[in-house]
Order: C-alpha cells, then structure tokens, then sequence
C-alpha cells in the first residue's frame, strides 16, 4: 500500500499483515499530518472497518505511532517512531552496502551513518563492497536495502528498477581527486602507463576524460594493488582520491590536481555520497530521510577525519 489509496477486493489477511501493511504507509506520513479515515483505510487494505481500528490501536499500543482523533477534522499524526515501523515491515536490520573504508573520509561517513540510525532505533549493518556496479548487483539481489556511491556513479548507473533517494553534499564522499605519478616523464614515443580499477566507474570515467586525446595503455587492476604499481614504476601515473594520498605519495612520485576541463565536465557530483535503493522501497527513503542531517553526518566525519574521534561501524 502506498500514499495513494486505491480500493483493493476484500481480504482474509491477520490483524499481523494487516498492522505491516499500514506500518508500510504510515512511516510515510509526517508528524501533524492528517490521515485518511478509518473507512478510506478500510477499503484500500480490502479489511473491515473494525479490523484496522484494532490493527491500528495495536500500532499505538506498541507505541509505533500516536494518533489524536479531532472529531470532524479527522485524525492525525501526533507522532511516529520510526524504527518501531521499520522493525514491524522487514522485522530485520536495515542493510547499507557502502565502499570498503580505505580511508578516514569513508571511516567517517560510516561511523555518522551508523550513529544516525541508531538514533532513531533501527538496528544497522554495513556491508563492505568494491565497485558501484556490484553494489548495484547487491541492491538487485537483495542483498541490502540501499548502497551509496558517487553521485556520478548513481547517475550515471541506476537504471528503471533503482531510485537515488537521497544525496549529501559534495565532499561527503571524497575531498577531491588527483593525479600521482611518476617525477620522471615516460620516454616520448612510449604510452603513458595507467593503473584503472574496472569495478570503479568513477575511475574508470575520471582517467578517460584527464588523459583524453592522449596515447595510453591501460593496466586493469583493484585499486589495492595502485600505490604497489606506481611506487614499482610498473606506471606511470594513476589518477586516484587525495584523501589517501600518503599511501602514494613518496620518493619519485609528484602529484597534481585533476584539470580545470575534467572538474567543469563532471561537476561536483563525483564528491557527493548518495543514497541508491530499488525503485518503489518507500519505507527505505523514509528511513533515509528520517535518520540522516547531512550537517551532522558530516561533522562526524570531519571529526573522523581530523582525528578528534574513533570510527565505530
């Protein structure tokens, strides 16, 4: 059931479903928020009208919601707790797949995602995944409820079957990108000798725009095995987050920032965290939009960050 109710044929579902089923549609509806009357509820669920006020008053009992009934104006939505609905719909931990935390930027978006569902009383487990493409194969197979990637990479990857529910300003992701490579310039007639991650489209997508028109020769590998490669001189250069930069960084090795065209054609989205879910999980964007303060998902991460706090995800 959704905000919009339809009338649906008559159903033999428990006062259980049937308390889901309008779990479902009230984590949707904000505080002070009139609600529809116990008869339009009745014939959208296909129940008797008696049945929802019992499933309803369940709902108030095991304080999920309150509701104040105003007589002719109907009733509304005094409050709502939001990790009571959530744990009645899924009856399950909510489930995020992020990036595997290689540095503290990504520490600290971690520890703020965390803290702020625990706020809210919902139960969170981080699942760690390399690659935007096969966290979006994650959220397809159910694996999790929602993933977070570069605003980039959402949108340039979501298709029909995913909604991106939700973005934080640039930054929250990484600080920048740039470019570390050899001090020592290639021999002229030789390809530059570039490191790319193939599970990473932000990568991917970044090197083709800051090398393009330029010869190169691709060297496909995990970015685990980036700072290895340059510091070998097994490349030349490698274009990769600042945030890390002392993993790279070292005798031989210079780094600049990517070029003024690659920022103007890619914006600030590659710096933005953001929220993808499957297309039509409206209990998940409540969730979302419920939990996280970007202002205050971002102050832990910059605490992380600086060092004024330990991660705990």
């Amino acid at each position: 059931m959704c905000a919009d109710l339809v009338r649906v044929k008559k159903s033999n579902k428990t006062i259980k479903e049937l308390q889901i089923d309008l779990a479902k549609y009230l984590i949707q509806i904000d505080d002070g928020k009139r609600l529809p009357s116990i008869r339009r509820l009745a014939a959208s669920t296909g129940m008797s009208i008696g049945s929802v006020s019992t499933a309803l008053n369940g709902l108030q009992e095991l304080g999920a919601v309150q509701i104040q009934k105003r007589g002719h104006m109907g009733s509304v939505m005094v409050s709502r707790s939001i990790g009571e609905l959530w744990n009645l719909i899924e009856q399950a931990p909510l489930v995020i797949a992020m990036t595997l935390p290689m540095h503290l930027r990504f520490e600290g978006l971690a520890t703020g995602l965390k803290k702020a569902f625990e706020k809210i009383g919902i139960e969170t487990y981080l699942i760690f995944i390399r690659g935007s493409r096969t966290r979006l194969k994650a959220l397809k197979e159910n694996r999790c409820h929602a993933a977070v990637m570069s605003g980039l990479a959402a949108d340039e990857l979501s298709g029909q079957d995913h909604e991106i529910q939700m973005r934080l300003p640039p930054g929250s992701w990484i600080s920048g990108y740039c470019v570390f490579y050899q001090a020592s310039r290639p021999h002229p007639h030789r390809p530059i000798r570039l490191a790319v991650d193939p599970d990473s489209y932000d990568h991917r997508r970044l090197t083709e725009l800051e090398f393009e028109g330029q010869q190169v020769e691709y060297r496909w590998a995990s970015f685990v095995q980036f700072s290895r490669l340059l510091k070998n001189g097994d490349v030349d250069a490698i274009l990769w987050t600042a945030d890390q930069e002392e993993a790279y960084l070292g005798p031989g090795i210079e780094q600049r920032p990517l070029s003024e065209r690659t920022m103007q054609l890619i914006g600030e989205n590659s710096l933005s965290a953001t929220f993808v879910a499957r297309t039509g999980s409206d209990p998940v964007r409540a969730v979302l939009q419920a939990a996280i303060e970007p202002a205050e998902i971002m102050a832990i991460q910059e605490k992380v960050v600086r060092g004024e706090i330990i991660p705990e995800y």
